[in-house]
């Protein structure tokens, strides 16, 4: 199992569009085939700083969900794997990818 979170501040005049996007990831998300949790928090105290916390089966699975991302959102940003619409949201992104220990 692939656990990935990923540490994002977002530009302050993203904010809205962000959390639509994260809306419609998060629904899109739970029903693909090996997703086991995907979840977007939105820190209190500093709205522009969020949480992505989502695991998956295999990194097949993960693999197979950032290409539906391009699909969804457009295509990438040269030499980088997420759709640059997303990306260009993003003061700041920092993702971690972890295996899970059963």
């Amino acid at each position: 199992m692939i656990t990935v979170l990923i540490n994002a501040t977002i530009k302050p005049a993203y904010i809205e569009e962000f959390k639509q996007i994260a809306s419609l990831l998060t629904k899109e998300s739970r029903r693909r085939r090996g997703c086991v949790y995907y979840s977007f928090n939105q820190r209190i105290d500093s709205p522009n700083e969020f949480v992505l916390y989502e695991q998956w089966q295999s990194q097949s699975d993960l693999d197979a969900h950032i290409q539906a991302l391009i699909v969804l959102l457009g295509p990438p940003r040269t030499g980088e794997m997420l759709p640059k619409k997303l990306l260009n949201m993003y003061e700041k992104a920092e993702p971690v990818f972890y295996n899970t220990i059963e």
